[in-house]
Order: C-alpha cells, then structure tokens, then sequence
C-alpha cells in the first residue's frame, strides 16, 4: 500500500516540477515580449532551472537512500 502511495506522490511531484519548467518558459517568452533582450531572458531561465534542477537531484538522492536499505534487507 505504501509502495503505491509513494509512486503517485512521486508521479505528483515529477509532473509538478514539469509544470514548473514550462511556466519558466513562458515567463522567459513574457520577458522577452516586454523588452528584455534574449540573452537576459536566457540567464534568466538558466537561473530558474538551476534551482528546478537541484530539487530533483534531492528527491533523487532521498529515494535512492530509501531503496537500499530495501535493497541490503531482500539479501
């Protein structure tokens, strides 16, 4: 039961972050049409996605941690 529960938070979580990526594309396309130049707008982002981009390494590592003790117990 768990296991399935920590799949949809999972599949919630990735498609939220997704979300995220595409609504920082939109406001990069925001900034542009309001007279930023392309190449701030694209600092902009990179910036953006760093922080998008460390959330999902955490999450990463957190379930990594999680799946080896499973891992050493079915041994």
């Amino acid at each position: 039961m768990q296991g399935k529960r920590q799949n949809i938070l999972s599949k919630t979580i990735a498609l939220l972050l997704a979300m995220q990526l595409f609504l920082i594309g939109l406001q990069a396309k925001s900034r542009i049409d309001q007279g930023n130049s392309s190449l701030e707008a694209l600092i902009w982002m990179t910036q953006q996605y760093i922080s998008v981009l460390v959330k999902i390494r955490n999450l990463q590592d957190k379930k990594q941690e999680n799946d080896s003790p499973k891992l050493k117990s079915k041994r």
